[in-house]
């Protein structure tokens, strides 16, 4: 079995990209891997007793509030650890990075998506559909995910709905290509095999509860960051340069779509994706 804990980062009201990332972790290295982050963060609380508090990371590498008592160069160096940790020894990245802008022009792009406006189920959707694709073809059992998702209080009904009533929109998202016969052709789904990696309900955690959303909330956030930066002709090389190398730690274990049939969710969230997000 697996877990994965998801976080997003961005907003209507802070510029035009979006991204919610998951970081998955096998059942057997939950305990470890939870109790590493834990380990690291005491650390950083040990030398620096005063900024014990949520690692919100947009706050945290600005240096707000309790934060600023902390070097730069330190809050940089923590960050570039927590990327290497959550994907060492098997972590895995699933996620997508939007362009509101691309994302609204998407919608009204005529392609009968099921979510309406929302942007965080369109996110929420497109994710566990690529979790189902990597995961179905793990046999026995292994490949069943738990998704963990950081308190949203306004749309987690919604997506446990939208989990369950395994819309066939979304089938094309992780469809399974064959060939026979020479023919390729991709696998219909059924109402049984709809999400049927996915654990049929999404459960909701407060970040400060769990260090593995906290992790989610940075790879989220170095993403957000990343993407923000290609868009910014001004903005200091070495800041693109430091994202740039954290992206580039991440995006060895992020998983991606492949190949996929033409149909209209692929053509939905093509358009809607960010311009530097290799969907």
């Amino acid at each position: 079995m697996k877990f994965i804990y998801v976080d997003e980062s961005g907003a209507r009201d802070q510029g035009d990209v979006f991204v919610m990332c998951g970081l998955m972790v096998d059942a057997y290295k939950l305990r470890k891997k939870t109790a590493d982050f834990d380990a690291k963060l005491e650390q950083l609380f040990a030398r620096h007793p005063g900024a014990r508090t949520e690692l919100k990371t947009k706050r945290f590498v600005n240096g707000a509030g309790a934060w600023g008592q902390i070097d730069a160069e330190e809050r940089k160096q923590f960050l570039r650890e927590v990327c290497e940790l959550a994907v060492a020894n098997g972590g895995k990245v699933f996620g997508i990075g939007l362009s509101f802008g691309a994302f609204d022009a998407a919608v009204n792009g005529g392609h009968r998506h099921p979510f309406g406006n929302s942007y965080w189920i369109g996110s929420a959707m497109f994710t566990s559909s690529l979790v189902q694709k990597k995961m179905q073809g793990v046999s026995g059992g292994k490949g069943l995910t738990v998704v963990i998702m950081d308190d949203n209080k306004r749309e987690m009904a919604n997506y446990s709905d939208a989990l369950y009533d395994c819309d066939p929109w979304y089938d094309g998202l992780y469809q399974i290509q064959k060939r026979k016969r020479g023919v390729t052709d991709w696998v219909a789904r059924t109402v049984k095999t709809r999400f049927d990696h996915i654990i049929n309900t999404s459960f909701a955690i407060k970040s400060n509860h769990s260090s593995l959303v906290q992790v989610a909330d940075a790879l989220s956030y170095v993403y957000r960051r990343h993407l923000e930066l290609m868009n910014t002709p001004e903005a200091y090389p070495g800041e693109q340069a430091y994202y740039a190398g954290l992206v580039a730690t991440l995006d060895g274990a992020r998983e991606k779509v492949g190949r996929a049939p033409n149909v209209p969710c692929i053509q939905f969230f093509n358009e809607a994706k960010h311009a530097g997000w290799p969907l």
